[in-house]
């Protein structure tokens, strides 16, 4: 009966997707690909919005280009794209068997913990966009995640204003691309020792974080990853650290001092916005 309603809502979604947002295609049309996206075409026309290709759902956004690895309209798209059905936990947490991701959270509570293992199968990551705003409406204030996970996508918690404080688990390398971008009351991070990288716009927006301590094995810090910490007041690199990214700390209009290694290339821009920075070159 649930596969019957779900399957009745996408093809109304995509009755109207054929109305309004839909180019003609015909019964040659074939996918393609550059380094932006993959879109389904034939000649000059494409998809866009929700489409039924070779049996599968599949959803295109304004440019025509797939989506994949989110949530839309509440329908989780795997890496390939294809709608995939998803179980929802009592805990009301979106999971996919197949790859031990959580897709997204349904419920209301302030306070989330994420198990190790679901239905028998071990939660290995949180997927893109899993927590943030445009897949939950909840209003989480702390979090927590097991050991299990070893990965947690792009966008992950992006815009969750509630979200105070988390511990990333040791088993986790990296901090994907916005990751924590816009989380506005986010105050503590800690961060695992064996972590590698921090994403682009990873914690930008968090203006509420006032310390922050990266562990000595990061070696890159991408673009505009904390822009906008606006209490952020003093950090020290440390020497694992390769290049700091474009904009990184830009707009970090309290931040006061920074160590540096006499080693680390300093992209452009890294602190734009931030008057008052002492920085100290250390070997």
């Amino acid at each position: 009966m649930k596969s019957l309603k779900l399957t009745k809502v996408i093809a109304s979604t995509l009755v109207v997707a054929s109305v309004l947002m839909l180019n003609p295609i015909g019964a040659n049309a074939e996918w393609k690909h550059n380094l932006a996206g993959w879109w389904y075409a034939e000649g000059d026309s494409w998809a866009t919005g929700w489409s039924e290709i070779d049996g599968k759902w599949y959803y295109f956004n304004s440019r025509g280009y797939m989506e994949h690895d989110k949530t839309i309209d509440g329908y989780y798209l795997d890496s390939s794209g294809a709608w995939k059905e998803v179980m929802t936990t009592s805990e009301n947490l979106k999971f996919d068997k197949s790859t031990g991701t959580i897709v997204g959270y349904s419920g209301v509570n302030t306070v989330v913990n994420i198990p190790s293992e679901i239905d028998g199968v071990s939660v290995t990551s949180i997927g893109s966009g899993a927590f943030s705003t445009d897949n939950s409406s909840a209003k989480i204030e702390s979090i927590t995640i097991p050991n299990s996970v070893t990965s947690i996508g792009e966008s992950a918690f992006e815009w969750d204003s509630n979200l105070k404080a988390i511990s990333i688990p040791e088993s986790v390398k990296k901090i994907e691309k916005a990751t924590f971008n816009g989380c506005i009351k986010l105050t503590s991070v800690t961060m695992p020792n064996g972590l590698t990288s921090i994403g682009q716009g990873a914690f930008s927006g968090c203006g509420n974080l006032t310390n922050i301590i990266i562990p000595d094995n990061v070696t890159y810090i991408d673009n505009v990853a904390f822009a906008g910490c606006h209490s952020l007041r003093s950090i020290d690199i440390p020497k694992s650290v390769k290049r700091i990214g474009g904009g990184a700390f830009e707009n970090c209009d309290k931040l006061t001092s920074m160590n540096i290694h006499s080693s680390t290339v300093i992209g452009q821009y890294v602190f734009d916005g931030t008057p008052n920075v002492k920085i100290t070159i250390v070997n």
